[in-house]
């Protein structure tokens, strides 16, 4: 008896031992299988056709529910969710769009840089709580994903914080570019590169409110890039793209203003002549040209000392920062990181 109950000891702890000998091989497999950038596309790869994308999101997003322990014990509230996720995936389908023609709609918008029309390329858009995601597409086969992050959710979040914290999850940026942004030259853009993929993370908030951030296939940009072959925006410069952004927004508002103070108002044209004799109506002309002329150069004096002061104002430089303390220096720590 003795020796049957020593027996079994001994297989017990043999068999202990295979099982952590196994966990700790499997760990370290793990560890040593460290995903990089590509990871935040989950089950979808790069050169996944637009179908292939759409089916795999459905499924990420299926397995989500399936694995929510109050879903499992909730039948109601387990249908209701399988529909909300069904409808959504409608919406991503019906977002797909071939960036062709004169107008997609996206010429002036978050992504507006990210593409070049009438080059074979096309998206995918899918919305979350904090972001909105842009898939793209060259010849059909998905090397770009762009996160535009919901402007509430960044509402008091400084780019230099927001940067950090991805160099927390991604490690050191590669470089970073500085740019003058409110007469100060501020951190506007970070970027990675494992050899497989690209990052690039963008301060856009002068323009849209929020921060990107572009994730790209980095063998499809060095084969565009042999090729001389454009695509992803490339051609297109920033300052061309900010312009276009800036000049659609300060007419929408004009018109939108104008519109405001006729339906106020009505017609606000007056013609101050009405009833003056002849001479006097000359004579008030002649006035009313010179008072103008006065005040267009007051005003012209009053600009030019105002863009002197503005040119001062730029001189201002921050120092840059190389992101070698990112453990010591946080900020934004509850931030959610693609």
């Amino acid at each position: 008896m003795p020796s049957r109950f020593l027996s079994l000891f001994i297989c017990v702890v043999v068999s202990l031992a295979v099982m952590m000998q196994t966990e700790e091989s499997f760990a370290q497999k793990k560890a040593a299988a460290k995903p990089g950038l590509a990871a935040v596309l989950g089950e979808i790869s790069w050169g996944d056709r637009k179908d292939d994308v759409i089916q795999k999101l459905r499924t990420d997003m299926i397995n989500k529910l399936n694995d929510d322990s109050k879903l499992r014990s909730d039948r109601v509230l387990m249908q209701d969710a399988r529909r909300r996720v069904l409808d959504n995936i409608k919406v991503v389908e019906e977002s797909y769009t071939r960036l062709q023609g004169d107008r997609s709609g996206y010429e002036v918008s978050v992504v507006a840089g990210e593409f070049t029309k009438n080059n074979g390329e096309s998206l995918l858009r899918v919305r979350d709580e904090v972001a909105q995601r842009f898939y793209f597409f060259l010849d059909g086969q998905l090397y770009k994903m762009v996160v535009a992050y919901n402007p509430d959710y960044l509402a008091n979040v400084g780019f230099e914080a927001f940067v950090a914290q991805a160099a927390r999850r991604y490690g050191r940026p590669a470089g970073t570019d500085y740019g003058r942004v409110l007469g100060e030259e501020n951190l506007v853009l970070a970027q990675w590169n494992d050899g497989e993929s690209e990052l690039r993370v963008e301060n856009k908030k002068e323009f849209f409110a929020t921060f990107t951030m572009a994730f790209s296939d980095a063998v499809v940009l060095k084969r565009l890039e042999a090729s001389n072959r454009k695509a992803g925006g490339q051609g297109r410069q920033s300052d061309e793209v900010s312009a276009t952004v800036q000049g659609l927004s300060d007419s929408a508002l004009n018109d939108r203003n104008e519109r405001v103070v006729d339906h106020l108002v009505g017609d606000i044209k007056v013609n101050l002549n009405d009833g003056r004799p002849k001479e006097e109506e000359v004579r008030h002309s002649e006035e009313s040209g010179a008072t103008a002329s006065a005040e267009t150069g007051k005003g012209a004096s009053k600009s030019k000392t105002k863009a002197a002061t503005k040119s001062k104002a730029s001189t201002k430089k921050k120092g840059g920062r190389d992101f070698s303390d990112i453990e010591a220096k946080g900020g934004g720590d509850d931030l959610i990181i693609y």
